[in-house]
């Protein structure tokens, strides 16, 4: 919907007072974390360095938890070889032996997140997000740049910069794509970043503005805002054939297209009651049903990967918090608190994690939620940034 924060404000002063509504904090949204006793020994340079970084993707994987005595112990040996640095884990739980992992390569931070994702699996059975990247806009004095960076303190990587406004990434579920909006043209244009390639192309430059995509599950359509120089409504694009078909066909505005896991519904943006709100459709098209009733203004919805929750942004208090709700509108829970301008809700590739834009320490920067201890990380920090999407589990 991409309002100017006026806009948004002056909507709240008109409609806020319907909405006086207080609401409950999120609730973890699992057991409590396995505890795990770790032990790093090794090469005197790399240890500090490893046990600082391990034990924050322990902590942060929303599964697991560091502690002085646990159900599970790791030993980490690591030392500098001649092509770089070698990693060794032994895994023991319940006092019972898991198994040993073996590494070697350039990165040590590389190493470190693929161990904490193989220990997670192997005490929970489920993926971890350590090896996982973040992609966001960067914005500075000389423009905007798409960047791509590891949860760690390595530099983000920039992936394209222009003078021009770019916004809304979405990656891609194969990890090799990126789809963006650039306004690098003169006109709003979806354009599409490959790793693989790396380099970028237009994918969607019809008169008016093209925006807001984002990707079906398998990869093969973009949902997305086109206007045609008059309303905009959502379209689905087919990226083997670049035909588009529309889906809505309403007056209203309709925009910030999310697919549901399995593809078959899309949660959207529409202002057809007079104000913004969230509705879901079937993906082929049909009849919309509103989801949200509590706000005043609501915006940027994002389906989870386990398919339970949509996260969105919403207006409380003159203010924007990010909320989640399950599938069907209910159970509503506030994730975020402080700051005035929180937005852009992206979900980790595994469901457990958040990741969103955030005013909360003066500057805009990208922060992440983990939803069981509610833990919350500063991303980037510096530069003003926003729009983050994640990658998939096995990026890279």
């Amino acid at each position: 919907m991409r309002k100017t924060l006026h806009n948004r404000l002056v909507l709240f002063i008109i409609t806020g007072s319907i909405y006086a509504v207080e609401f409950i904090p999120m609730s973890p949204i699992s057991a409590e974390c396995t505890p795990i006793v770790l032990e790093v020994t090794g090469d005197a340079d790399l240890c500090d360095i490893v046990r600082e970084q391990l034990t924050l993707d322990i902590d942060f994987s929303g599964l697991l938890i560091t502690a002085e005595e646990g159900y599970a112990e790791v030993n980490v040996e690591v030392s500098s070889v001649s092509n770089g640095v070698a990693l060794r884990g032994e895994v023991f739980s319940g006092g019972v032996y898991e198994g040993t992992h073996s590494y070697t390569g350039t990165s040590v931070y590389a190493l470190i997140h693929a161990f904490a994702d193989d220990l997670v699996y192997d005490l929970t059975g489920e993926d971890g997000i350590a090896s996982t990247y973040l992609t966001f806009i960067e914005r500075t004095s000389s423009g905007y740049t798409l960047c791509a960076r590891p949860i760690d303190p390595r530099p983000a990587q920039s992936l394209m910069t222009n003078e021009s406004m770019i916004t809304t990434p979405a990656w891609s579920p194969d990890g090799d794509r990126i789809a963006f909006t650039s306004y690098q043209n003169g006109n709003v244009d979806i354009w599409m970043y490959s790793f693989s390639n790396s380099s970028a192309h237009v994918v969607s430059s019809l008169p008016g503005l093209n925006s807001s995509p984002a990707w079906s599950p398998d990869g093969g359509t973009i949902a997305l805002t086109l206007s045609g120089g008059t309303n905009p409504d959502i379209y689905l694009l087919d990226l083997s054939t670049e035909e588009t078909r529309r889906l809505t066909l309403r007056s209203s505005i309709e925009t910030s297209p999310s697919f549901s896991p399995t593809g078959n519904q899309i949660v959207f943006t529409s202002d057809r009651v007079g104000y913004p709100q969230l509705y879901i459709m079937d993906s082929i098209g049909g009849t919309a049903i509103r989801t949200t009733r509590s706000h005043s203004y609501c915006d940027s919805p994002a389906w989870s990967p386990r398919g339970d929750k949509i996260a969105y942004t919403a207006s409380i208090g003159g203010n924007f918090h990010i909320f989640v709700m399950d599938a069907d509108g209910s159970n509503i829970r506030q994730v975020t608190f402080e700051g005035t301008l929180n937005e852009d809700p992206a979900w980790g590739p595994t469901g457990r994690h958040i990741a969103f834009s955030s005013d909360r320490d003066g500057g805009r920067s990208i922060y992440i939620v983990e939803l069981n201890e509610l833990k919350v990380m500063k991303f980037t920090d510096g530069r003003e940034s926003y729009c983050p999407t994640w990658s998939p589990v096995d990026f890279r």
